[in-house]
């Protein structure tokens, strides 16, 4: 039985969101068009989806089943349509790992040190995880959704009933990962600390590998150099307690902690590629999904989104001479926008 669960909790954190990012990328140029962008974009969609069921549910303070089964119906029948829809990749990631063998030795070796590093850090984020202050609010969270079916209606530090915690409401990470308990049957802290912690830490990596493939994307024999920069980079981190590498290496699972490692990168790869005078379809299907993704990990998202991504399409604009971009990119906040005006009003 204890199998059973691990395998099914592992299909839902390494298959479902490959699956999941085929419709986007299917959709971008081939220079996108790679197993490790595809596995961010899976990860983005999946909580753009998650974001957009829960709260409603959440706010009307509805049970976690229902959440459970919404959900799952809901990313089981996307990743169904996804894998029909983008059949045709398999044949550009077969042949992204052809091209291994075009490659001299240095970069081969430069890439094997690569993943040596960021599989050592995945070892060690398990091996010597880190309990954090905030995973009594995280965690207990988690726990409490899962045990007592309800979503932000009891305290995390007492179990008592409350009203309906608004702060939080809006950014429910603790909730998905309730939802990955519920389905496996593994305890939330097990699910956080064990699986999401090194999973997370390499879907992290995944992100900084694409902004590596467009900032050097006529350079490729340096592009396993800048990922040894960043992997060294991210393990002497460890400055202060709110550094970027201290989250990502000891409370990735945590809403902020995601915010800082996975979303604020991949806003900022969106943007690279946004900035460009032709944009293809799919970018601007995962700039949306990491707008709302933000929302999603942490409630700042509802200020820090909308000023980027609004300084970036004045810039864009500027840069383009194009006024419509700019309103394009900065329409892709509609939803952020939607839910902080929800907050507002709720509060």
């Amino acid at each position: 039985m204890a199998i059973i669960r691990w395998i099914i909790l592992l299909v839902l954190v390494f298959p479902v969101p490959f699956f999941l990012g085929l419709i986007p990328v299917k959709h971008m140029n081939s220079l996108q068009k790679t197993p490790a962008m595809t596995y961010v974009c899976g990860w983005f969609v999946s909580f753009f989806v998650f974001e957009l069921i829960a709260v409603p549910l959440i706010l009307l303070e509805k049970r976690f089943s229902i959440l459970v089964v919404v959900y799952t119906c809901v990313i089981l029948s996307l990743a169904v349509v996804s894998l029909w829809h983008g059949r045709s990749l398999w044949n550009h990631f077969f042949s992204n790992i052809k091209r291994i063998r075009e490659m001299s030795f240095f970069v081969k070796l430069c890439w094997v040190i690569v993943f040596a590093l960021v599989l050592f850090q995945m070892v060690y984020a398990v091996r010597y995880e880190y309990y954090d202050g905030d995973d009594a609010y995280y965690i207990a969270t988690a726990v409490i959704t899962e045990q007592f079916d309800s979503m932000y209606l009891r305290d995390a530090y007492t179990g008592y009933l409350y009203p309906l915690d608004t702060r939080h409401a809006f950014s429910p990470t603790p909730v998905y990962q309730a939802w990955l308990s519920r389905l496996s049957g593994i305890a939330p802290a097990v699910v956080a600390h064990t699986v999401l912690a090194p999973v997370w830490l390499m879907f992290l990596y995944c992100i900084y590998g694409q902004i590596g493939n467009r900032l050097l994307w006529n350079k490729k024999k340096y592009r396993p150099i800048f990922m040894i920069f960043i992997a060294v980079w991210y393990m002497f981190g460890n400055i202060s307690l709110y550094t970027a590498e201290t989250f990502a290496m000891t409370r990735t699972w945590q809403g902020k902690g995601m915010m800082a490692g996975m979303v604020i990168p991949a806003l900022f790869l969106c943007l690279i590629y946004l900035a460009q005078e032709k944009v293809s379809k799919g970018m601007w299907m995962f700039f949306v999904c990491v707008c709302l993704s933000a929302v999603f990990a942490t409630s700042i998202s509802f200020m820090l989104v909308p000023t980027v991504v609004g300084v970036a399409a004045i810039l864009t604009g500027i840069r383009n001479k194009s006024i419509r971009q700019a309103i394009k990119i900065f329409a892709c906040c509609t939803p952020c926008l939607i839910l902080a005006l929800c907050y507002v009003i709720i509060k």
